[in-house]
């Protein structure tokens, strides 16, 4: 079938306007002859193009005026510097930031007694004194203290320190999509009564990419509530196509970490195996009352408390 050109109402003019020279529609060229400014006025049911006035000419660009402070001061949370492994001991991002996209963890809080916070300051000394890079991840009494996380007069730590046990695997979600998941998590697990957790022996792990090696307590007794926890997370990040939980998960709350395999090293790992033979009891009857899930989102944290049974 032949193409047919239907003309439009300001083709009654022709193809000459005002010192334009073109070809219609199927020529695919258009050709300016001057460089007078134009301006486009409606005539009747008709379009023509006239050359711009002098005073449109002369116009002056009008500048708009600077936010104010109120309203900067909105957003100044949602700015995050870059990367600088010097300032996060050697740390870098397992994926690189975009923004409007936020990095999310689901973990429980593990609340250290006493007697469970001894014998882990017992095995990270241990650790370091064989691999002098392991970072601890209790935190001193002074930096507490100068935080205001404990009272000045308090004398140990064990209190203030909590570890954690993931629930998710590093996962990322657009802004618009946060507040959504914390009110899943939220309407999730708040029917959901509380439960114990003990530590059944010591463990090396890296994380995904390897850049960095934990040590870290393995969950003996709460494995199958974990289990259970983790199967209605799964539903929920899927539901933001986000990855479920590793197969066959190994619980556990990291006390110790290097970068690469630090504390992978033999000598750590026996050493390891042996303080577990000798605290392996005394750690196997320290019992976590595992009270909430919490999440991170950013430098953000929330949590949904969990019955009192």
């Amino acid at each position: 079938m032949p193409l047919v050109d239907y003309g439009s109402s300001s083709d009654e003019d022709g193809n000459e306007i005002q010192g334009i020279s073109t070809t219609n529609s199927l020529g695919g060229k258009h050709q300016i002859s001057n460089a007078i400014p134009l301006t486009r006025q409606q005539t009747g049911n008709k379009r023509q193009l006239e050359p711009a006035s002098d005073v449109e000419k002369g116009r002056k660009k009008v500048s708009l005026p600077p936010l104010p402070s109120t309203l900067i001061d909105l957003y100044k949370d949602r700015e995050r510097p870059p990367d600088n492994p010097d300032r996060h001991q050697g740390r870098i991002r397992a994926r690189a930031h975009v923004d409007g996209s936020w990095p999310v963890h689901v973990y429980l809080e593990v609340k250290l007694s006493h007697e469970l916070f001894d014998i882990v300051s017992t095995l990270t000394k241990t650790a370091r004194s064989l691999a002098p890079s392991t970072i601890s991840m209790l935190q001193s009494v002074e930096s507490l203290k100068k935080k205001g996380d404990i009272p000045v007069e308090a004398e140990s730590a064990e209190d203030a320190t909590e570890l954690h046990i993931s629930l998710t695997r590093p996962i990322y979600l657009q802004e618009l999509h946060l507040g959504h998941f914390a009110s899943d998590i939220r309407d999730t697990f708040k029917n959901r009564k509380r439960f114990n957790v003990n530590f059944s022996g010591v463990q090396s792990f890296s994380n995904d990419d390897q850049t960095r090696s934990f040590l870290s307590l393995r969950v003996g007794a709460g494995h199958a509530q974990l289990e259970s926890l983790v199967a209605e997370m799964d539903v929920i990040a899927q539901r933001y196509s986000q990855p479920k939980f590793y197969p066959d998960p190994q619980f556990h709350a990291s006390f110790a970490w290097a970068l690469g395999g630090g504390v992978l090293n033999p000598k750590v790992v026996d050493s390891m195996s042996e303080l577990d033979g000798e605290l392996g009891h005394d750690l196997r009857h320290c019992s976590v009352k595992v009270k909430k899930v919490s999440w991170k989102i950013g430098q953000k944290t929330g949590s949904v408390e969990l019955l009192v049974d």
